[in-house]
């Protein structure tokens, strides 16, 4: 709970809806796992970097659940993230639906609570080729992280605040450095609580993807201040033979966790970034995978440096939930996989979201459903399907007030959904 008291004092409660943007009509393109979610995309500079959202916590509404549905008149949405003032983010469709059943897609924003709580907010897009959204995840401060079409036709990561809409984040191919000349797409993954990092990759067609991560600095620009975001290409040495990487999210201690793979299926692995002691950069350092599951993705680091992610058989059949935890003050050593127990039915969980009380949020499944589900790290052998009034669900993130955020199919408000094609928007406090 700590910088919530502060931001709280700081920050009002302020919604700006950003003008739409006509694009091709798209459907949720949401998968069983967190990884099919992130990884099956069409490949990903300056802004103002302050605040946008925040809603007042109110202990009143202990063991609420909230069925958002979907934005009105829109027929999916997919939560992916809510910060600790309880403004849930993600992506989904607005009206005019077209003949194939879905409407335009665009990152839209629910406050849970203040004054505008679960009223919808559409953010809108970037533009460019009609304005193709994709992805949301949001700080503390109010910062949300995204990815659109732009101008060239690519996809680039972008960032919105109150102050500027929507800016593009721009690409390795900007920094002018010849070796990343034809890395002309980027995608913006989650940013920190604070606001000071923002995670991602960027890459080109029928080219790798090389880990980023988006650092701040303040300049004048037309007689104000503002936040201008510079991309850094994160160090890949120890690990040299693999040549594709997805960089998830960052903590306010500064560390960064991911997932790199080879291209040709034989090798994928949980991977840290740490910062230097000198302040130049960041040290990569792989982390232990789990026997006899010899894959292994990160997926959210909580400020305690806890990583929760999955640990996959060779052929992907079997996935199984897990954490790490560092072992000592420094963080550059860290525990073996530690493994987290299954609810009875399951044959397989992943582990999506971590706060910083040590609650884990994911799914797990069976051979007919899948199901949001939480575990502790007090008590690794404790498990619990989610009870979210759904017949489909998963869990995307917690946060400190351990709200989860949920997309979800089935229920009262959303009975007429497809699982991974017609979502809809939830959350729930946790006991």
């Amino acid at each position: 709970m700590r910088r919530i008291s502060i931001l709280a004092c700081i920050l009002g409660v302020c919604f700006v809806s950003m003008a739409w943007s006509q694009q091709p009509a798209t459907n949720s393109p949401i998968g069983r796992h967190l990884q099919h979610l992130m990884t099956n995309q069409v490949n990903t500079p300056d802004l103002t970097a302050t605040r946008s959202f925040n809603a007042q916590v109110n202990p009143d509404h202990a063991a609420k659940i909230w069925e958002l549905g979907t934005y009105p008149g829109g027929s999916w949405f997919s939560t992916l993230n809510i910060n600790n003032f309880g403004v849930v983010v993600g992506y989904g469709d607005i009206p005019p639906i077209g003949s194939d059943g879905f409407g335009y897609t665009h990152t839209l924003a629910v406050p849970l609570f203040g004054p505008r709580s679960v009223e919808w907010i559409d953010l809108g897009t970037l533009g460019g080729l009609k304005g193709w959204q994709y992805g949301g995840s949001i700080s503390d401060t109010g910062l949300v992280t995204s990815s659109s079409l732009s101008q060239d036709g690519q996809q680039h990561g972008e960032v919105w605040t109150q102050e500027s809409g929507w800016v593009d984040l721009g690409t390795l191919a900007d920094t002018g450095d010849p070796q990343y000349a034809s890395y002309n797409s980027s995608t913006a993954a989650h940013p920190n609580n604070l606001g000071t990092l923002i995670a991602g990759w960027s890459g080109a067609n029928g080219s790798p993807d090389a880990p980023v991560v988006w650092t701040p600095s303040k300049v004048w620009m037309n007689g104000r201040l503002v936040t201008k975001w510079k991309i850094h290409k994160l160090d890949t040495t120890a690990l040299p033979d693999l040549d594709g990487w997805n960089v998830f999210a960052p903590n306010d201690y500064g560390q960064i966790i991911g997932t790199a793979w080879k291209s040709d299926g034989t090798m994928e692995t949980a991977v840290l970034w740490n910062p230097r002691a000198d302040g130049k950069g960041w040290k990569l350092t792989p982390l232990q995978p789990s026997p006899p599951y010899p894959f292994s993705q990160a997926y959210y680091i909580n400020d305690k440096g806890e990583i929760v992610g999955v640990a996959n058989s060779a052929d992907f059949s079997i996935g199984l939930p897990r954490f790490w935890k560092p072992l000592d003050g420094k963080r550059t050593k860290y525990s073996q996989p530690i493994e987290l127990s299954l609810p009875e039915g399951f044959t397989g969980c992943e582990t999506a979201g971590i706060n910083d009380l040590g609650d884990m949020v994911g799914d797990c499944w069976s051979d007919t459903q899948g199901l949001p589900a939480r575990w502790t790290t007090t008590d690794p052998t404790h498990s619990e399907i989610i009870n979210f009034p759904a017949d489909w669900g998963v869990a995307w993130a917690v946060n400190n007030n351990r709200i989860a955020a949920i997309t979800y199919t089935g229920g009262p408000k959303c009975s007429t959904g497809v699982p991974w094609v017609y979502t809809c928007g939830g959350a729930i406090q946790l006991h």
